[in-house]
C-alpha cells in the first residue's frame, strides 16, 4: 500500500506502476526523488560511463514541480527516468517538513562542477560530453571553456539546435553528429519542459550512457552567468541572484512560488495537522 504522506501527495492515477521503480526513491509533490546524496550522484554518473549504462538524469526543482502538476507528459518523462534528484532547496525543505528522508539538495550546476573537477587518470579518464542546446554562441564558449581547463570533461561536440519543435530539433542528421561525437553524457538545454521531451524523443536512438537536461548550467560552463555565492546556495538565495542576473526569470519563479505556496497550504498543512492530532 501507498504510504499516506505519498497517498496525499502525488496525484493517484491509474498507471501507479509507475511508482513501483525497483529503486530507493520517495514521492513528494507528484514527483518522484531517489534518495542518494550529492557525492553518490557523482559516483552513479561516474560508474554508467564507466560501464556504458543508459542513465536518464532528471534534476526536478520548483519549475519541475510546477509543470509537472498540469501536464502529464511532462510528469511521466521524471518518472520514466533512470534517477531523480531534488534540485530545488524548496523541495528539500517540503521533504523534511514530512520526514522524508532525502539527503539533501542535489543541484544540476552543484553535480556538473564535482565531475568537471574530478580530474583526469588512467581509471577515470575525462568524460566526453556533447552540448545540445542553449543562446546562440553559449555552446560553443562553453565547450571552448570545459576544453581549455582540461579535467573531468573533453567537449567533443556542440550544437545550438535551433528554434523548431521537437521534430526538428530530433532529425537524422542531428542525431547521427552527436553520435559520431562519440560522446558519453549529453547534456541538453533547452527549457525544462522541451528539454525533457527531446530527451524522451532520442533516448533510444543516442548511444551516449548518460543524457540530462541541466537547463543554466551551460551558460555557467560558458561563463555568460555567473553562479550565485555560495551562502546564497546554502540558504536557498540562489534565485534572488538568478533574478538579478536574468530579470526575466521572475515571472517563471513568481508562479511557480504562488503554485508552492497553494500546494503546501492545500496539501502539505492538513498533512502535517492530522500528524500531530
Amino acid at each position: 500500500a501507498m504510504p499516506p504522506e505519498d497517498a496525499l501527495i502525488v496525484r493517484a492515477t491509474s498507471a501507479r506502476r509507475e511508482l513501483d521503480l525497483g529503486r530507493d526513491v520517495h514521492a513528494l509533490l507528484g514527483l518522484v526523488f531517489d534518495r542518494i546524496d550529492l557525492a553518490g550522484t557523482t559516483e552513479h554518473i561516474q560508474r554508467c560511463v564507466a560501464a556504458r549504462r543508459p542513465c536518464f538524469l532528471s534534476t526536478p526543482n520548483v519549475n519541475f514541480v510546477a509543470a509537472a502538476a498540469h501536464e502529464r507528459d511532462f510528469r511521466g518523462s521524471v518518472l520514466r527516468s533512470d534517477l531523480s534528484v531534488a534540485d530545488g532547496f524548496p523541495i528539500v525543505l517540503a521533504a523534511r517538513w514530512m520526514g522524508i528522508g532525502l539527503p539533501g539538495r542535489v543541484a544540476g550546476a552543484d553535480l556538473f562542477e564535482r565531475l568537471q573537477v574530478a580530474g583526469r587518470s588512467a581509471q577515470q579518464p575525462p568524460i566526453k560530453l556533447f552540448l545540445f542546446g542553449g543562446p546562440p554562441g553559449v555552446g560553443a564558449e562553453a565547450a571552448a571553456q570545459l576544453n581549455a581547463q582540461a579535467q573531468g570533461f573533453e567537449c567533443v561536440g556542440h550544437d545550438e539546435g535551433g528554434f523548431g519543435d521537437i521534430e526538428a530539433m530530433s532529425s537524422e542528421a542531428t542525431i547521427a553528429r552527436i553520435n559520431a561525437s562519440s560522446a558519453e553524457f549529453v547534456l541538453v538545454a533547452l527549457g525544462a519542459k522541451k528539454g525533457q521531451a527531446w530527451i524522451e524523443r532520442n533516448r533510444a536512438r543516442l548511444h551516449a550512457p548518460v543524457i540530462s537536461h541541466l537547463g543554466a548550467v551551460i551558460n555557467f560552463a560558458a561563463q555568460s552567468i555567473e553562479r550565485a555565492p555560495a551562502w546564497m546556495q546554502r540558504t536557498g538565495l540562489e534565485w534572488v541572484w538568478r533574478i538579478v542576473q536574468e530579470p526575466q526569470l521572475w515571472r517563471r519563479y513568481w508562479s511557480d512560488g504562488r503554485m508552492l505556496i497553494g500546494t503546501l497550504l492545500a496539501c502539505l498543512l492538513p498533512w502535517s495537522a492530522r500528524r500531530w492530532l
